[in-house]
């Protein structure tokens, strides 16, 4: 009996020290500074947008340039030639034929009249278009001159986005009924179809 009793004992002992060590360490746990981890901020974009360098959606754009052009035309410099004189009175543009988005709110435009195809710089801040440069009885660009045209108003980190409403696609005329999105770059001369 004697080794029963001292068994109780030992167990006892055994359980308070187990109870005390658990109680410690839950002691110690709850007095331990917590330390925060912190998420890391992204480093693409740490400004609040304003207005004026919002990011617009290109399908955002695409509708307000349609809806306004009548007015946003009106800050190209020079007005269109008709060959058919009775409509000169109206001077306004046709719609844009191709767009291509470069970053930074700035995109390129090309329109034209009866006669000639223009190119146009506008940025777009989400409420109004602002004209910043024209190309004149120009519809493509060459390799050179696309690019320091997009070193001039694009953003490297942006993914071109160009949109058309007809190409040239494996030496064949490809029309669309609205401006559509295409992987080609419709503002550079391709060579080899000359």
């Amino acid at each position: 009996m004697y080794q029963k009793g001292f068994a109780n004992i030992v167990l006892i002992v055994l359980v308070v020290v187990l109870a005390g060590a658990a109680g410690y360490f839950a002691f110690i746990k709850k007095f331990e500074p917590v330390v925060e981890q912190q998420t890391p901020t992204p480093t693409t974009n740490t400004q609040t947008p304003t207005p004026a360098s919002k990011t617009v959606s290109e399908s955002e754009f695409i509708a307000s340039l349609k809806t306004n052009w009548q007015t946003v035309q009106t800050s190209i410099p020079f007005r269109p030639a008709y060959h058919n004189q009775a409509e000169d009175t109206k001077k306004i543009w046709r719609t844009s034929t191709a767009l291509q988005f470069i970053g930074k709110n700035n995109v390129l435009v090309r329109f034209e009249d009866d006669n000639n195809t223009h190119v146009a710089v506008f940025n777009f801040n989400g409420s109004k278009f602002t004209f910043s440069e024209i190309f004149r009885n120009q519809s493509e660009f060459t390799l050179s001159d696309w690019e320091n045209l997009f070193n001039k108003y694009g953003d490297p980190s942006y993914i071109i986005g160009t949109y058309t409403t007809d190409l040239i696609r494996n030496k064949q005329i490809v029309n669309f009924t609205d401006l559509t999105k295409v992987s080609e770059n419709t503002f550079v001369k391709n060579y080899w179809e000359q």
